[in-house]
């Protein structure tokens, strides 16, 4: 593992906030969650890490006087996102998400920078509702979500709940740290620019957004990351990459400097965001 990289690690203690009348967060799962509440019962978008599901359930439940959750998304594929999988799909719930994220689990992964391999979820706890193209192709009990083709992983997804003006956008970026571009399934520094210019459609200036990590954000904000990252990957592609620089000279010719130096996971950020340019234009690195 990268050093540094602590992502997924066990959180401390659960808590909700409140996002309007019908909808939540909830934090302290290993990742952000989004809960809201409709006739049918309760959606949730992500479902926190494995060991903390009873933990997230019983603070979805105490949230809307015990409705049962109906539907859940998974925005990608990573543990963060999908641990309260297998006990949603017993009780009923059924899980949503763009086809790539079902694939990757359903196999092993084994990223290069891990020690250990991600082993799949057994078949009830996969998404057995899938969608392909990019675009508001899915709506399910006025839930809109979409793809953002190759950003975080190759599988990510936006959720968009229109009554609550509240668009949750996985784990593209966050808003205290800099992101993770998972390349080795297929997330890369272009696609990330790429994925914000299409949430940049959606929001609006009210708009709620929940990244998978870090605090609740606006559009100002996520228009300013767009900005940046803009601008960042420009850098890396031809200040980095096409003057033939490591991944360690990457680091040490610190490309983010003067932008949110206390922001942490720096080096891991600058190390996959560069890693994840060869594939396209380094095929043969």
């Amino acid at each position: 593992m990268l050093p540094g990289l602590t992502r997924g690690q066990p959180a401390s203690r659960i808590a909700v906030t409140r996002l309007g009348p019908e909808a939540v967060v909830i934090t302290g799962a290993g990742a952000n969650v989004v809960a809201a509440a409709d006739a049918d019962g309760v959606t949730m978008i992500d479902a926190g890490l494995a060991e903390h599901s009873q933990a997230l359930l019983d603070a979805v439940s105490g949230a809307f006087d015990g409705r049962p959750v109906h539907t859940l998304f998974n925005t990608h594929w990573h543990p963060e996102q999908t641990g309260a999988n297998l006990e949603l799909a017993r009780a009923g719930a059924r899980i949503v998400s763009q086809v790539n994220t079902r694939l990757w689990l359903g196999t092993d992964v084994k990223r290069p920078w891990e020690d250990f391999v991600h082993e799949p979820l057994p078949a009830e706890a996969r998404p057995q509702v899938t969608f392909f193209d990019m675009g508001r192709e899915v709506d399910l009990a006025g839930v809109e979500c979409g793809h953002l083709l190759q950003a975080h992983t190759d599988g990510d997804c936006y959720v968009f709940l229109p009554e609550a003006n509240v668009l949750a956008i996985g784990g593209v970026i966050a808003g205290d740290r800099w992101p993770l571009i998972d390349w080795w399934t297929g997330g890369w520094f272009g696609g990330l620019v790429e994925g914000l210019e299409t949430l940049l459609q959606i929001a609006d200036e009210d708009t709620l957004i929940v990244p998978a990590e870090g605090p609740v954000i606006r559009r100002a904000e996520l228009e300013a990351q767009r900005d940046m990252y803009a601008e960042l990957f420009v850098r890396f592609r031809d200040e980095l990459l096409f003057k033939g620089l490591s991944p360690a000279e990457a680091v040490a010719a610190r490309p983010t400097a003067g932008w949110h130096p206390d922001w942490p996971n720096r080096d891991e950020f600058v190390t996959l965001a560069f890693q994840s340019l060869w594939g396209f234009y380094a095929p043969d690195v």
